[in-house]
């Protein structure tokens, strides 16, 4: 789940014109990116999600969801539902009637405020091909200790945004998220980011703080 999350949350802030110059460029088109995102007051996404892993004969997609508002966040994918106020964070598993109470102070990475920061991660920028009005990008990682081999990104040139990304995993899986719709500063009910054991009937509670 840590790593779904992980990968959600960085190609729904990677900017949305990645290829620059050099790596001084980019850095710099990141934090302006970065700095406009964070400038929104909610900030919606819908995305399918694919697991595939050729050799084990894995193709399985889902449906995702995401709904920022500052420190506050909705997101479902795989299943698993998370939901944060703020102060306090919960995990539903619906299939499992679980529900989990996390403190958010000790899960830094479901802070969206350190999920903005990721991009500061090293990346070499290789172009790969452009056809019309599309262009992909690999991203490198220069740590040769992550657990990912390269990010390759598939950008719509006239609209600046992104429409599939893929994260190629040393363990021979292929996490691929397209993004299907983006929105901001739309409105945000506060119910939207709370546990209401009134609408999970039957989900054990476990306070894991």
């Amino acid at each position: 789940m840590n790593r779904l999350l992980i990968i959600v949350f960085t190609i729904i802030i990677l900017p949305l014109s990645i290829i620059a110059q050099n790596q001084t460029d980019t850095k710099s088109m990141m934090d302006r990116v970065s700095k406009k995102l964070q400038s929104y007051t909610t900030l919606k996404a819908e995305f399918s999600f694919t697991l595939s892993n050729t050799e084990e004969k894995i193709d399985d997609t889902r449906e995702g969801s995401l709904l920022l508002n500052g420190a506050k966040y909705r997101l479902k994918i795989m299943g698993v539902l998370a939901l944060c106020n703020g102060e306090t964070l919960w995990t539903v598993n619906e299939e499992l009637k679980e529900a989990n109470i996390l403190d958010p102070a000790d899960n830094e990475m479901f802070n969206p405020k350190s999920i903005f920061t990721l991009y500061e991660k090293n990346f070499k920028y290789e172009p790969i091909a452009s056809a019309g009005d599309k262009i992909t990008v690999d991203l490198l990682p220069t740590d040769k200790e992550e657990s990912y081999s390269k990010i390759r990104m598939d950008i719509i040139k006239s609209k600046d945004q992104i429409d599939k990304v893929v994260y190629y995993s040393k363990d021979g899986n292929q996490y691929i998220i397209k993004i299907k719709s983006f929105a901001a500063n739309i409105p945000a009910d506060e119910k939207m980011f709370v546990f209401d054991t009134r609408q999970f009937p039957g989900v054990k509670v476990f306070d894991m703080r």
